[in-house]
């Protein structure tokens, strides 16, 4: 036996069904993910640094890991360009220009990767002394003896510096009066943006010393006043 439903019952059972499939106005949109890429950071040329921190905004974010990188992720749209500040470790020299990022999309298996250099703050310099007839000198720097020459007059010198500053090298010649030039100097050696490696290269004249001969005194005989008897 059929039941019939009244019309107004039954438009309110489709209106009821229809509204279940409708989202609800309480939802929240679905949040995009974040952009990511890695930033890699190097102190030299294939020499990666830990503990370089990405910041943004003046907070710190993440920092890198024993091989230089670090993954970072942040929310953004889609073109738009965010700068970030690479903070570097302690005896190492943060770079003053932001690092601009795009953000895009990855549509490949790699994600996008930018790099960063925190050069050291002390650069190492090692000088070569050559000084030809400079056998067993002082060397000077700063007006101390940092070391001798070997009897060959070779001598070598390891010092650190700030890059663009310089020093001077002294060969102190006081202790040998027949060298010539007196007490000469080097150029100033000026520290490079990397290690480097200078010659101080020094030719001295030895005078001769002059013999006097002295012609040998013969034994003059005396002769004394006569006396008679």
């Amino acid at each position: 036996m059929l039941t019939r439903i009244p019309l107004a019952g039954s438009a309110l059972l489709l209106a009821s069904a229809a509204l279940a499939f409708l989202p609800s106005c309480n939802m929240k949109p679905d949040v995009a993910p974040p952009f990511e890429f890695i930033v890699s950071v190097t102190s030299d040329p294939n020499h990666p640094l830990p503990g370089a921190v990405v910041m943004k905004g003046g907070k710190e974010g993440p920092s890198t890991g024993t091989d230089g990188r670090v993954t970072v992720k942040i929310v953004g749209q889609e073109g738009e360009q965010v700068d970030f500040m690479i903070k570097c470790p302690n005896d190492y020299v943060s770079p003053t220009k932001p690092l601009s990022v795009l953000l895009r999309r990855n549509v490949g298996t790699k994600l996008p990767e930018y790099n960063a250099s925190c050069p050291p703050s002390m650069r190492h310099m090692v000088v070569a002394v050559r000084a030809d007839n400079g056998g067993n000198l002082p060397v000077k720097v700063l007006d101390k003896i940092v070391g001798y020459t070997d009897a060959n007059g070779a001598f070598t010198y390891a010092l650190a510096l700030k890059p663009g500053d310089g020093v001077e090298m002294m060969l102190d010649t006081s202790g040998n009066p027949l060298l010539s030039p007196k007490n000469p100097t080097s150029s100033t050696l000026v520290m490079k943006a990397y290690d480097d490696v200078l010659t101080f290269d020094q030719k001295f004249q030895v005078a001769e010393v002059k013999k006097v001969y002295r012609a040998k005194q013969r034994p003059v005989a005396i002769v004394g006043p006569h006396r008679g008897f």
